[in-house]
């Protein structure tokens, strides 16, 4: 369900979360996790920094740098407001680091603290290495804006596009204006709201869930008041597209094919079959923003492709035709499923949006895999600093991640493909709890020979 705001909509519209956006918010605060999106350029240079201050100061004048503020009523929905102040300055670092130290380095920043209420929500960094490399990062919350969004604003931000921020300052709306104008949304709201709360009652008795599963693994750490938070693994390799597109044809597939067989073949390997029938199901984002004044930050469906990895590495064609009908949208449309119920998100408790998403996404059953192809990235994008970069890689990141989380989700696993120059980026993080915890180490392995399987060399960025 597609929330766009008509370009003179009422006061009591204006600027408000989308449902989607509003369930990831929820989520967040129920959860504490932050999903986050970090783009990388990596220079054989050092960079003009007086042409990456400009750029972003540009980006600060976009929707991209925005907060979410929450509503003084307590079923009010959150709004988008700009922060407060000049835009954070570049982060600098005088100390020259070893080449090798790139993750330890991208992985740093992206942990560095991201608040999409309180601010900042999202940073740029700058790091100089001791071949003469650097390397330039920005990392932002997906609950500010999607991976397509972001990418969006920073080519605009880089080719010196400014778009004033139509939203108010964090702050600015009077308290007693703030009610008046939420109660009227709320007004506006309550029959889908109701709908949404008899929807729930009549096909679930009152769990938006349905029974879920019990863990695999008794959830120790949720008798703690500290839970214990994981970092999770994650490797990012680059092929030749000319290999890529190759291997493809090779199989009598396309590029767009050959991206779910390998996700799907590495999803085997990390045990993240479907118990029922051994197959796996791929979680696909598709882009449906409509440019830089689209208002939502998940401005995406989610549609699932189910597969059997059994001999991918050899023959495409099934994927072709799956692929097809995701396209055509014969599948199931995840976020249709449940959009008559997201009206009801306000009125449920905060473990409501868990469970949402524990149906949405049925964890309990499919062990979903998040397959993300962001296609080739724009030539534009490379020029943040006024010249072209010589790589740009784009990837998830997925912070403050409890044992409980993983034990929920019996896992995790994310793959974000993008092309650039004469590049496919794999930027892959992954989590398995059984038979033993994986370790960076493992992922690259198993990463490499789920590629060998292929019949494709990678080079290991980090």
């Amino acid at each position: 369900m597609a929330e766009i705001d008509p370009p003179r909509s009422p006061a009591h519209a204006r600027h408000r979360l989308a449902w989607l956006d509003q369930l990831a918010y929820e989520l967040f605060r129920a959860t504490g996790r932050s999903q986050l999106m970090q783009c990388l350029w990596l220079y054989d240079r050092d960079v003009n920094i007086d042409a990456l201050v400009r750029t972003n100061e540009r980006l600060a004048a976009l929707s991209f740098n925005r907060l979410i503020e929450p509503s003084p009523f307590p079923f009010g929905r959150p709004r988008w407001v700009k922060p407060a102040g000049a835009a954070l300055p570049i982060e600098t670092s005088p100390a020259v680091l070893p080449r090798s130290q790139l993750l330890p380095w991208a992985n740093q920043r992206a942990r560095a603290p991201i608040d999409p209420v309180q601010g900042p929500a999202w940073r740029m960094s700058v790091q100089r290495f001791d071949d003469g490399s650097t390397a330039v990062s920005t990392v932002g919350s997906h609950l500010v804006i999607d991976g397509m969004g972001a990418l969006l604003a920073i080519e605009a931000a880089a080719n010196g596009i400014a778009v004033p921020s139509p939203y108010q300052p964090r702050g600015a709306r009077l308290w007693l204006a703030g009610c008046v104008s939420d109660a009227w949304q709320i007004l506006v709201d309550a029959p889908r709201t109701l709908a949404a709360l008899a929807r729930i009652a009549t096909t679930s008795g009152g769990s938006p869930a349905g029974p879920l599963k019990k863990p695999a693994i008794p959830a120790d750490d949720t008798r703690s008041d500290r839970p214990t938070v994981v970092d999770l693994p994650a490797v990012a390799v680059t092929i030749e597209a000319q290999a890529w597109d190759t291997c493809a044809q090779r199989l009598g597939g396309h590029a767009n094919t050959l991206l779910p067989s390998f996700v799907a073949a590495l999803a085997s390997r990390l045990g993240r079959r479907r118990a029922s029938d051994g197959t796996i199901n791929l979680l696909v984002p598709i882009d449906r923003r409509r440019g830089l004044n689209d208002d939502r930050a998940l401005a995406i469906e989610f549609r699932s492709m189910t597969l059997s990895p059994e001999g991918l590495s050899t023959n495409l064609r099934p994927v072709k035709a799956a692929l097809m009908a995701l396209l055509r949208g014969t599948k199931e449309l995840q976020t249709d499923t449940l959009a008559l119920l997201l009206p009801a998100i306000a009125w449920m408790p905060r473990t409501f949006a868990t469970a949402l998403v524990n149906r949405l996404f049925r964890y309990a059953d499919e062990l979903p895999v998040s397959c993300s192809n962001l296609g080739t990235l724009p030539e534009g994008l490379a020029y943040i600093d006024s010249a072209p970069c010589g790589r740009v890689m784009t990837r998830a990141v997925d912070v403050n991640v409890t044992r409980h989380d993983l034990e929920r989700s019996h896992g995790h696993l994310v793959v974000v493909a993008s092309c650039f120059g004469k590049m496919v980026s794999l930027c892959v993080e992954a989590y398995q709890l059984e038979p033993t915890p994986t370790t960076p180490e493992t992922l690259r392995v198993v990463t490499l020979q789920t590629l060998a399987e292929f019949g494709l060399d990678a080079m290991i960025d980090f």
